[in-house]
Parts: C-alpha cells; sequence; structure tokens
C-alpha cells in the first residue's frame, strides 16, 4: 500500500496524539520555544524559516553538496528561505514541518541534532537514513531538492557550473540569430 504525503502527514499526526501524555504537559515550553525560535529567524533576516530549519537546510547542504558558496552555506538557507516567501501555498506548513523534521531526525536515533552533529557524522546520518523516497524516511528526505534548489539557486555556483537562465539563452539564440540574418543580408 502506497500512501500520500497528506496521508503520511496524517499518519504521524496520528502517532503524536497516542504520544500526546508525553509531549502534551510539554507544549507550553515547545511554543515558547517555537516563538523564540521564530524571532530569532527574523532577526537574521528570514522572512518564512524559523533560525532551526535554516540551520537544518545549512547542514544538510554542507553535508551533501560539493563546495561552499561564496557567502558560505548560510546561503542556501536564505535561498530557500527567499523562494519560501514567494510562494503562497495553503501547504507551506508542511515545508515547515519536513525542515523541522530534518533538524530533529537524528533525535530519534539518539544523536544529537543535524545541524549539531560534525561534518563526517551528518553525511552519514543523511546517506543512512534520509535517501530512500519510500516510508516514514522519504518525508523528511524530500528537503533534499528544497536544499539543492537553494544551492544552485546561488549566482557563484551556477556561473562555475556554466548555467544560464532562460533570458540568457534566448538573448544569446536572439543574438545569433540577428548575427546570421546580418551576415546572410552582407552576402546577398
Amino acid at each position: 500500500m502506497v500512501l500520500s504525503l497528506n496521508a503520511r502527514i496524517a499518519a504521524a499526526a496520528g502517532v503524536l496524539l497516542l504520544a500526546a501524555p508525553i509531549w502534551l504537559p510539554l507544549a507550553p515550553f515547545m511554543l515558547v520555544w517555537w516563538r523564540r525560535d521564530m524571532r530569532r529567524g527574523r532577526a537574521a533576516g528570514l522572512r518564512v524559516l524559523a533560525a532551526h530549519q535554516a540551520r537544518a537546510i545549512a547542514a544538510q547542504a554542507e553535508a551533501t553538496m560539493p563546495r561552499a558558496p561564496e557567502g558560505g552555506w548560510r546561503v542556501v538557507a536564505e535561498n530557500v528561505d527567499r523562494y519560501l516567501a514567494q510562494v503562497h501555498s495553503p501547504r507551506r506548513w508542511r515545508t515547515s514541518a519536513l525542515l523541522t523534521l530534518l533538524e530533529f531526525a537524528p533525535c530519534l536515533a539518539l544523536t544529537r541534532r543535524l545541524s549539531r552533529l560534525d561534518v563526517a557524522p551528518r553525511r552519514h546520518f543523511l546517506d543512512r537514513h534520509l535517501t530512500t523516497t519510500k516510508g516514514f524516511r522519504g518525508i523528511p528526505s524530500l528537503t533534499r531538492q528544497l536544499v539543492r534548489m537553494g544551492y544552485y539557486a546561488d549566482a557563484g555556483i551556477a556561473a562555475s557550473l556554466g548555467f544560464r537562465t532562460m533570458r540568457e539563452r534566448r538573448n544569446a539564440a536572439l543574438a545569433s540569430l540577428h548575427a546570421a540574418a546580418t551576415a546572410r543580408r552582407a552576402v546577398g
């Protein structure tokens, strides 16, 4: 049986409901922590992401991408934040939940959270637990797409790979067409 992302999130919510006697007394403390972390994100210039979510994105990028962008790994999180601020979706809460899950997923394996792990154990954890797209482990692995998007959105990284935007490609094609037409007129 294959579950959709919404069904998986609903199943995870069901598990959280069953565990309510454990986390419900801690809910006021978690709410205070969440608000404080959101304020830290705003103070750092983030519009959508909380501070722990930005750290998780930067940590995953550092562990999985070949080289750091010019401004450091934080640039990847800023690119993702800029993208999320432009997207007005009623499902944006899922992305927030996935990024929070990404940060705290290692805690389920009884280790420190993702941004607090050293690079080698972080890479090992990501390779071992979050490379699949099947089952509940597939949920946090969906953040890889966001991290890659934020990484390759950096102008320095894109330029080093020879990436050109659609506008640049179109302008180059139009320039070559214009040059070809000019050359034909000069010959004929």
